[in-house]
């Protein structure tokens, strides 16, 4: 499934039954720190999670009911400040081999389970061989594991794999909580290793299609099992204590490696099932922190109250208009770039996201925290911003063919030059795209608002069924590869093998949904081959290179126009300061991201830097 479609609908505020949620901070009860000493663990946190009712038991679970980044911890957590730098959980520290073929990881000794065990090398392997069973770990080239003693683990990388060391790292540190072996290590097969290497195999043999088939089997029987909350273990801040299908309870958890710093001895989960749920609770001040989209007449009650503020995180996507080059005129790139200056997005955004956006500036495919981080300030300067320019499209039109008549712009065939927006049926996205068909519709241009379910959408994208149709943009963090292989690879109808070949899956049925030529000829630098480049990113190279990359990436993105980025979604969250102090997040972009990127109170409360008023 294209990943860009994972956005739920908002939902409109509507009256409801009262909210009955235990909140704020509460006196008397006892545990003991990590030190066995005594102390008082008296504030307790709510915040809006989320888990479905009919859910199992078990952290590894598909259908998981618990808040695993409430009750697990990884090895370590990414910054995502763009110098691969982490904040130590589980690990102590770590080290990449000179050859880049062994990254060693060393447990903390301190690190204990919340029945008092300690957290050892093979709860990390049992970890990972899950991983394996679901297929993650073989794109990421890991090729072996070895305990070296109880605190020390090997991971060997296959070098073949087109897979960046740093990612690779990132993947092994951050990317997956670390679970109890004495819980999982009974639904790893014994041949496992064997059926690995069959999967890495010609993806035309039947070993690997038996080896595929027996590993999802495998998959499907650790993530499927329900298991009694009594029997599980945690390593996390806090552990399960009971749950319902509105709220779970989560106690300190006194055996955790930084315990002395947790100040919550408990945490109120509240099942985020609709927006207007976690926003009646906000209002009521039985919040802490949620994560939640707001309308504009909802977000001025919210943030009247209980000392409420709203923290635009950054974001890593937003919405977008893309254009199938299988479909005359956008295959014309002047077409692409009139409508980039006819679309005005700032006014756009006002209408469909006017609360918890960032704006989209130049067309890079990156979003701007990125661009700046990989593009120098000339490079950025030397790029179209596209600003709303009613001249420069007509201009535009004008040399591609078009004629303007009293009744609007004609294509160079003398057909008018109409045409669809389509769009899912998501309420903010809709709005944008109905006020984008009226400014086109001023300016002689007949766009006309085409609405589909999110299901059809979600499975005519990829078949090519729409000419110019809004969808996700951006989807990275501050690796520009993931962007641009969604745009240039993914989105193209292409794959990447994991040694870095290129497979157009493409077929009279299955039209590509963008159809981007492979080479492109692009003003000041000559032919780019977009795709190509794409896949180089995937690998190790040296900085400069890498960055050259990105560099041609952006300007034939800017260039090409492939797509026409409206707004960027920001990671909107909101606290209240009634009950507890918040880091300050200003001029530190490490705790900013934590609010885009982890469930921010856990880092901050393993941190320290959270502390109850009452």
């Amino acid at each position: 499934m294209n990943n860009r479609v994972k956005k739920a609908t908002r939902i409109s505020l509507i009256a409801g039954a009262a909210i009955v949620l235990v909140s704020g901070c509460s006196q008397g009860a006892t545990t003991k720190d990590g030190t066995g000493n005594s102390q008082q663990a008296n504030a307790t946190l709510s915040y809006a999670g989320g888990w479905t009712t009919n859910g199992v038991t078990n952290p590894f679970g598909s259908n998981n009911i618990i808040q695993n980044d409430l009750s697990y911890v990884p090895l370590a957590w990414y910054k995502y400040t763009g110098n691969y730098d982490y904040w130590k959980v589980l690990a102590s520290n770590w080290e990449m081999s000179k050859d880049g073929k062994t990254f060693t990881v060393n447990i903390n000794p301190k690190a204990k389970w919340s029945d008092g065990s300690p957290v050892t090398a093979e709860d990390v392997y049992v970890t990972f061989e899950l991983q394996l069973l679901t297929g993650n770990a073989e794109s990421w080239g890991l090729s072996g594991m070895k305990i070296v003693n109880s605190h020390t683990i090997e991971f060997t990388r296959d070098l073949n794999t087109l897979y960046s060391t740093v990612m690779f790292e990132r993947q092994i540190l951050n990317n997956i909580e670390i679970f109890p072996a004495k819980v999982y290590k009974k639904f790893i097969p014994s041949n496992l290793w064997s059926l690995v290497r069959d999967w890495n195999g010609n993806p035309n043999a039947q070993s690997t299609k038996n080896a595929t088939a027996e590993l999802t089997q495998y998959a499907t029987k650790a993530q499927s099992a329900n298991m009694s909350a009594s029997d599980l273990i945690y390593n996390g801040p806090w552990s399960l204590v009971r749950t319902s299908s509105s709220q779970e309870l989560y106690q300190k958890n006194p055996d955790y490696l930084f315990a002395n710093n947790v100040n919550a001895g408990k945490v109120i989960a509240l099942n985020q099932t609709t927006n207007d749920v976690t926003w009646r609770a906000l209002e009521n001040g039985q919040l802490d922190y949620a994560g939640v989209g707001y309308s504009q007449v909802v977000y001025k009650q919210v943030m009247k109250v209980h000392q409420n503020s709203y923290i635009s995180a950054p974001g890593t996507g937003g919405m977008a208009l893309y254009f199938n080059e299988n479909v005359a005129p956008f295959n014309n790139v002047k077409v692409r770039q009139a409508l980039a200056y006819a679309i005005d997005r700032p006014a756009a955004q006002e209408i469909g996201e006017p609360i918890g956006y960032f704006n989209t500036s130049t067309i890079t495919g990156m979003i701007p925290s990125v661009e700046n981080q990989w593009l120098t300030p000339n490079q950025l300067s030397s790029l179209s911003a596209y600003n709303y320019d009613q001249n420069k499209a007509a201009q535009l039109l004008e040399s591609a063919g078009f004629k303007k008549t009293s009744s609007g712009w004609v294509m160079p065939n003398g057909k008018p030059f109409t045409f669809n927006l389509t769009v899912p049926n998501l309420s903010d996205w809709l709005a944008g795209v109905n006020a984008i068909s009226t400014q086109l519709q001023k300016e002689g241009i007949n766009a006309q608002t085409a609405v589909v379910d999110t299901t059809t959408w979600t499975q005519e994208v990829p078949l090519g069924k729409y000419a110019v149709y809004a969808n996700w943009w951006g989807g990275g963090d501050v690796n520009p590869s993931a962007p641009y292989n969604q745009l240039y690879i993914s989105d193209n109808n292409y794959q990447v093998s994991t040694t870095g070949q290129l497979k157009n899956t493409a077929t009279a049925q299955n039209q590509q949904q963008e159809a981007i030529p492979e080479s492109i000829n692009v003003p000041g630098l000559g032919t780019v081959n977009p795709m190509a480049l794409s896949v180089q990113l995937l690998g190790d190279m040296p900085q400069q290179k890498e960055k050259n990359i990105v560099y041609q990436l952006a300007k034939t993105t800017n260039y090409d126009v492939p797509l026409i980025p409206i707004w960027g979604q920001a990671a909107g969250r909101t606290i209240s300061s009634a009950n507890w102090t918040w880091p300050d997040y200003t001029n530190n972009l490490a705790i900013e991201n934590c609010y885009s990127y982890h469930t921010p109170f856990v880092v901050f409360e393993t941190l320290g830097l959270m502390k109850p008023k009452k």
